[in-house]
């Protein structure tokens, strides 16, 4: 479960609580799951900036913004992520998937191999191929 601890006092100011921002977090992620990106992302933006190191929301606002074609909020949220945990394969691979999006397979090449790198699965090489053909 997420800890909220940081106060951010704009967003705090505006849902309340450390608990509104859990609670908030929670329906964010039902809307997401839904199929409401767009809503899930407003819920989540004032989320991350009030808890700006947890990198769970972040992932998930990124995630919400990348399936509401929103690609160039998604490879934002996904550089923070990446230059805070290089190690992370699902934001390489999500990051290599938004530039791919976005026709910049070129760009996509090197987070995909270094997602199938890092954690072998059928659906990153399966992207990998799809993006080297590509470019």
């Amino acid at each position: 479960m997420i800890s909220f601890v940081r106060r951010s006092s704009r967003a705090l100011g505006r849902l309340g609580s450390v608990d509104d921002l859990l609670e908030e977090y929670r329906r964010a992620t039902m809307f997401f799951d839904a199929g409401d990106p767009v809503r899930a992302a407003r819920m989540l933006e004032p989320i991350v900036e009030a808890e700006p190191n947890h990198s769970d929301v972040r992932l998930l606002l990124a995630r919400a913004y990348f399936h509401a074609a929103q690609l160039g909020r998604a490879e934002a949220q996904l550089t923070v992520l990446l230059e805070r945990d290089p190690s992370d394969h699902y934001a390489h691979f999500m990051m290599g998937r938004t530039l791919e999006r976005q026709n910049r397979s070129a760009e996509a090449l090197p987070h995909l191999r270094m997602a199938a790198a890092m954690h072998p699965s059928d659906e990153y090489a399966e992207t990998l191929r799809r993006v080297t053909a590509k470019a």
